[in-house]
């Protein structure tokens, strides 16, 4: 399956990451990214590995698992591997396919390229990472509602 332009954008803004960012800037994004079919059973991210790339996940859905301790189940709309396309380091878990599926493979070089000449992207990427991190913050053991 290959997606139109059009289809990635519309792929696109259903992505928490990229959901308040115009769809004319997603259009610079989509031309940039690269489609990734995959079969159930794949991993997609290893654990510790240093990559600098993220995916927006199509279609499909995926375990998030460290060792064999499963963290989350993903499916469109989401995203794997936003941090480490922003700062790569070592990955903090493994992404596994549990079914077909369809990612957007977007690498960091396109990524800073597409913020530092975007600003209206930059600032949808900002406010979604900076409600990630909050909501994460919030589920984790112990957490308060107070803000930082």
């Amino acid at each position: 399956m290959t997606m139109s332009t059009i289809e990635r954008v519309v792929a696109l803004q259903r992505v928490t990451l990229f959901g308040a960012v115009p769809g004319r800037i997603l259009a610079a994004v989509a031309l940039r990214a690269t489609e990734v079919e995959v079969e159930a059973g794949t991993t997609v991210i290893d654990a510790d590995a240093v990559e600098d790339h993220l995916f927006a996940v199509v279609r499909g859905r995926f375990t998030v698992h460290r060792d064999a301790r499963s963290i989350a189940t993903i499916g469109p709309g989401a995203t794997i591997g936003e941090l480490a396309a922003l700062s790569p380091e070592p990955r903090s878990a493994s992404v596994t396919a549990l079914e077909p599926a369809v990612l957007l493979r977007i690498d960091r070089e396109v990524l800073e390229e597409l913020l530092a000449d975007r600003p209206e992207l930059a600032a949808g990427v900002i406010a979604a990472l900076v409600a990630m991190i909050r909501e994460r913050a919030s589920a984790a053991p112990g957490a308060d509602s107070t803000s930082a």
